[in-house]
């Protein structure tokens, strides 16, 4: 019982019966708005603005097999994508498999790219490498290096 009194005499209901009110509407810097204490004014809500400092902070590219190895073209080339607005190197890790998943050879290979743009990088393979080489593999996160 002493709480509904305490409650109807600070403005506050229980929030049955209320009507959708849940606390008082007074502004006024003296009305102490719903609190004990009549000095201050906790009814009212001010945001506070905080600065969001973005992160500096370089993030990794992506990088995507374009072209496998063949006779005619013995290389391999991989498209490195750079999210950062700035230009960055990535290191990419690349691999020439069998039909089994084995690895023939493999490679890591830097490429500076653009600011939020991309750049292919490409991969030799060796004659006996592509008389065994089913498929090109490459890892698809690259590396922030710098």
């Amino acid at each position: 019982m002493s709480v509904l009194v305490v409650l109807s005499l600070t403005g506050f209901s229980t929030g049955h019966k209320s009507g959708g009110r849940h606390k008082s509407k007074s502004h006024s810097s003296d009305s102490g708005g719903g609190c004990s204490s009549s000095r201050q004014n906790h009814d009212s809500y001010t945001p506070r603005t905080t600065s969001t400092r973005r992160s500096s902070a370089l993030q990794d590219g992506t990088a995507l097999v374009v072209s496998c190895a063949t006779e005619a073209t013995p290389y391999a080339t991989v498209e490195v994508t750079n999210p950062n607005s700035r230009r960055a190197t990535f290191e990419v890790e690349f691999a020439f498999q069998d039909a089994t998943g084995r690895t023939l050879d493999s490679e890591v290979k830097q490429i500076s790219v653009p600011a939020r743009g991309t750049s292919n990088v490409q991969v030799k393979a060796g004659g006996a490498v592509i008389a065994k080489l089913d498929h090109c593999r490459v890892e698809p996160e690259a590396d922030l290096v710098r």
